[in-house]
């Protein structure tokens, strides 16, 4: 298999890397995306997108190396798969200018699933009205359009609620990250009959999951490169006894450890990214990425936690930079789906996929 990049993708990368490495970065990085043409990767040529998951993965890997903590997965792979999938080229337009969109599906209870729809929207003369609290909404604290899950008489839909809608309280927080999160109170949010996006609203945050679970996988990759990296480099220049604690067999053993999983989930990441990029959907690409979000979740807290150990107290400041990477590594374990829902969701997505299997060979061969 070929994993060389073409020119355009290492035209990408190029000027992604030199974003992350400039200093000082820019105070408004959103709008230097939307300069740059990173939002509309992966959205169709008719509205200036171009790349698919190769793309994104490329970026997200450099965020995650640069410790960028813009909520690109969230706010721009999330909702514009969405979009496109919903064929509402007029905001992925909006969004791809810079236009700050992100999705309200998660509930109190219970946790993660986009199925577990209790916020519900009331047909109206001429629209709907919205009712409902949605938690954990991934956005900056500047004024955004969220795209919001609720039950409709027909069904789980997805609506589109432009910036300062009345109805909505919005309270902000910050994560152990220092990322921002949201919660949504709706009180009879009254959208017009041309917010509800076209077809099955479970389908759509399918697919749009999906994507924002490849980026953060490839987010994860460049976070854990970074910790390893800045480890290997400690193990050198720390002594002890009067050599370097690198030279301890049992700390070399260790870092070969770390090194496994990095490149482990690391290959996860890639196949994350083909499958993406490959004509399969559904059931079978869905289960792809859990499979892989397990396996980076487990594999960036085994490296997490050893650069910790290894580094001893100085880890543990505020002025190293090792802290916020780890901070990060902990957010995106959970973010769409902790280590414990994908493993159950994976294994449900595979039994399903197994007794398919056996009804069509019982169907062929008459023997059950």
């Amino acid at each position: 298999m070929d994993f060389k990049l073409s020119g355009e993708q290492l035209l990408i990368k190029d000027s992604v890397d030199r974003f992350v490495a400039g200093s000082p970065r820019p105070v408004n990085a959103w709008g230097e995306f939307a300069k740059l043409g990173w939002l509309g990767i992966g959205a169709p040529d008719e509205v200036g997108g171009f790349g698919g998951a190769v793309e994104t993965m490329l970026v997200m890997e450099a965020f995650g190396r640069g410790l960028l903590l813009e909520p690109f997965a969230a706010c721009a792979v999330f909702p514009s798969a969405i979009l496109r999938a919903a064929a509402r080229h007029d905001l992925l337009e909006r969004l791809i200018e810079g236009d700050r969109f992100a999705v309200a599906f998660e509930e109190p209870q219970p946790r993660y699933d986009p199925a577990a729809v209790e916020t519900f929207a009331e047909s109206t003369a001429d629209g709907y009205a919205l009712r409902g609290r949605k938690i954990r909404v991934c956005t900056a604290p500047e004024l955004a359009t969220f795209i919001v899950s609720a039950r409709a008489p027909e069904g789980v839909a997805l609506f589109v609620v432009p910036p300062g809608a009345a109805g909505v309280e919005r309270r902000d927080m910050r994560a152990e990250d220092g990322t921002n999160v949201a919660t949504l109170d709706l009180n009879g949010v009254f959208v017009a009959g041309g917010a509800k996006l076209a077809g099955n609203g479970l389908a759509l945050l399918g697919e749009g999951l999906d994507r924002a679970i490849g980026a953060l996988c490839a987010e994860s990759v460049g976070l854990m490169n970074a910790m390893f990296s800045m480890t290997l480099e400690y193990l050198k220049v720390r002594s002890q006894f009067g050599v370097p604690i690198g030279s301890f067999q049992a700390l070399q053993h260790r870092m070969a450890e770390a090194f496994v999983e990095l490149e482990l989930a690391r290959s996860m990441s890639y196949v994350a990214a083909m499958t993406l990029d490959d004509a399969a959907e559904g059931g079978s690409r869905t289960r792809t990425l859990s499979g892989a979000k397990v396996q980076i979740a487990r594999s960036g807290r085994f490296i997490g936690q050893n650069a910790i150990q290894l580094h001893g107290a100085i880890a543990m400041t505020q002025e190293y930079k090792l802290g916020g990477y780890f901070k990060r590594m902990t957010v995106l374990e959970r973010l769409f789906g902790d280590r414990d829902y994908h493993l159950a969701r994976y294994a449900a997505l595979r039994a399903h996929e197994t007794a398919t299997l056996l009804e069509v060979v019982t169907a062929r061969t008459g023997v059950p």
